[in-house]
């Protein structure tokens, strides 16, 4: 992985949105033709122009006006864009001015810059692996990208193409796996002491408020003056600031051993089948999330994001799943729900009831309505017209994803986490 102290990045990819400055270079080559054929060279006749011809060899060259060409470049992939940057300084300066970058953030009409991560393990490969989203659902196998050997890591969440890990050491690395630049956050500084019964959950999301990514660690201890025996105390750590800082004791319970969802500025976690908790990540406070009716018989439940809203995956012991989608953050009555999954007719469907796993919430859903999720440590694509589903197909390296343990979709982008804006 490459350390953010071999390259230089921009210093202010996230500061407020500003019309780029810089002067595109024209493309022509019009003055090198005319020395080739002007009168100084002795080897070859110039044919007589005509007084209409010999205007326009004087016209200034044509030229494609800035914001065309800062449109044009927006939906290019990020490889391409530093493939680029020898074009001419300007279209250098473009991976680093933040009006571009938050331009190439939002420009993506077909789903080309979307990927899904898989951190795995298997017989030929142990690490993280990339694979685009489109290749998921169109191709006949899908080609891979490994981009870094970091077994049995903790992926806690993505956001504008930062992938948030945590280590097996509670150390944090933030990578844009596309620009291959990392930052390793500093330790935490709040030191307590930890035994069996302890644990930790992370989540990672962006602040708009102050145009700050911030990484939240929750940690749950026992204390018996609390109703439940354990007490929960959240820091945040700023990328802005460098540093982190304890904020507040969780009012609501231990949340369950997953990574917090990132929707609209917030956190969320299941606390209880029951309860949804969201920090808000400006003002660093916590609230109760309000769910749909599921009805009778509803049992495990897991959160996921769609299209960047809050969805529930609700499990009905094992016969049929339920995917709900928050159209609306925060509004009870925007909850909708988006389809039921049967389990008849899962590839995977084991043998063995006893050891029978769960959905899990859905990843991504294509422009036809076919439905990526985890199942167990497989992906399976669920076409809900059909009632259909399918596998995935890796080619030669299939056996190198047979133990999926996390799955994550994020986008290709020019954020670096060694430029955020740091304090003067």
């Amino acid at each position: 992985m490459e350390n953010q102290n071999q390259e230089s990045f921009p210093s202010q990819p996230n500061q407020r949105l500003s019309p780029p400055t810089h002067e595109l270079p024209p493309i022509s080559s019009n003055e090198q033709t005319q020395k080739r054929n002007g009168p100084e060279s002795p080897q070859h006749d110039v044919p007589v122009q005509s007084p209409k011809s010999s205007r326009n060899a004087n016209l200034p060259p044509p030229s494609c006006p800035q914001e065309i060409v800062v449109e044009i470049l927006s939906y290019l992939p990020v490889k391409s864009l530093l493939r680029f940057t020898c074009v001419s300084k300007s279209w250098k300066t473009l991976k680093s001015d933040p009006f571009f970058i938050k331009k190439h953030l939002k420009t993506d009409p077909k789903f080309s810059k979307k990927r899904v991560l898989i951190n795995s393990g298997g017989a030929q490969i142990r690490g993280i692996t990339t694979f685009s989203v489109n290749a998921i659902f169109d191709d006949p196998i899908v080609t891979n990208t490994t981009f870094e050997d970091l077994s049995y890591e903790w992926v806690v969440g993505s956001c504008d193409g930062l992938i948030c890990i945590a280590t097996s050491q509670d150390a944090i690395i933030l990578v844009n796996p596309t620009l291959r630049v990392s930052k390793m956050l500093p330790d935490f500084g709040f030191k307590k002491s930890w035994n069996s019964d302890c644990y930790t959950v992370y989540g990672f999301g962006f602040d708009a408020s102050v145009d700050d990514y911030k990484v939240v660690r929750i940690r749950s201890y026992p204390n018996e003056a609390f109703e439940d025996g354990y007490e929960s105390v959240v820091e945040v750590h700023s990328l802005r600031t460098n540093c982190w800082k304890m904020i507040l004791e969780l009012p609501f319970g231990i949340p369950f051993r997953t990574a917090g969802k990132h929707v609209n500025g917030t956190l969320n976690w299941h606390v209880s089948l029951d309860t949804i908790i969201s920090l808000d990540l400006a003002q660093e406070t916590c609230n109760e999330v309000p769910q749909p009716c599921y009805g009778d018989g509803a049992s495990e439940r897991s959160l996921g994001v769609l299209d960047g809203c809050l969805c529930v995956l609700c499990n009905f012991e094992r016969l049929y799943a339920d995917v709900w989608v928050m159209k609306e953050y925060g509004k009870r009555e925007s909850w909708t729900k988006l389809v039921t999954i049967t389990y008849m007719g899962v590839p995977m469907y084991p043998d063995n009831y006893e050891y029978f796993e769960y959905f899990a919430a859905p990843l991504f859903v294509s422009r036809s309505g076919e439905i990526l999720l985890q199942f167990s440590v497989e992906l399976i694509l669920y076409n809900p017209k059909q009632n259909e589903f399918r596998t995935p197909r890796f080619g030669p390296l299939s056996e190198a994803f047979d133990c999926i343990y996390h799955a994550e979709v994020y986008e290709e982008s020019l954020v670096s986490p060694t430029g955020v804006n740091q304090p003067s």
